[in-house]
């Protein structure tokens, strides 16, 4: 009768042993699901807010001329800056730093990277040939001569460490987003094609 009893006791205690073993497992299968989803739910406002900024950016390129200078002060010259490539104004390269809920932040007086900054943006802004620029515009019959400027959007994970100032690559892991835009400043003559 003792033995009998023992065994009832024993098999309870096994499966009270899994079941707590299933209930385990289940619920570090449900803290991953969350944790899954909140760093989803982070990436994809992460993404959201970066095509705002691209958008907002490419709209005051073209409202701007594609003029650096005029964006620059479009926007917080304390939030702003400018790295020159030539004495032209429209070259060279405007930086803004974002914290983690996308609101700009003013930059420091010293040179070292913003407190706080989560997000990088970079506008590069490059002059070139306007036929080099529209070359993917083949089946056009217009023939761009005079300049382009050429904008190249970037928006990246703030690293911590110091300022990115020049254009990563496409397959650079800190990139959000990018987007190129264009402004042109040339000529432009209209081949005809009649007798």
């Amino acid at each position: 009768m003792n033995s009998n009893q023992h065994n009832k006791t024993s098999l309870f205690l096994m499966e009270l042993i899994i079941a707590i073993l299933f209930f385990a497992v289940s619920s570090t299968i449900c803290v991953r699901l969350f944790v899954s989803a909140h760093l989803l739910s982070q990436e994809s406002i992460g993404i959201n807010n970066s095509v705002l900024w691209v958008q907002n950016l490419a709209e005051v390129f073209n409202g701007k001329k594609g003029n650096l200078r005029d964006i620059a002060d479009f926007y917080s010259e304390s939030s702003v800056i400018l790295v020159s490539f030539e004495e032209n104004p429209e070259i060279g390269t405007l930086v803004m730093f974002f914290d983690e809920d996308w609101e700009i932040i003013e930059l420091p007086l010293s040179d070292g990277a913003p407190e706080g900054a989560k997000y990088e943006l970079l506008l590069t802004v490059s002059q070139l040939p306007a036929s080099e620029v529209y070359s993917d515009c083949g089946g056009s019959t217009t023939e761009y001569k005079g300049n382009a400027l050429k904008g190249d959007i970037y928006i990246l994970n703030f690293p911590g460490d110091e300022i990115i100032a020049e254009a990563p690559s496409l397959s650079d892991p800190l990139l959000i987003m990018s987007r190129s835009v264009d402004y042109y400043i040339g000529d432009m003559e209209a081949e005809t094609d009649g007798p």
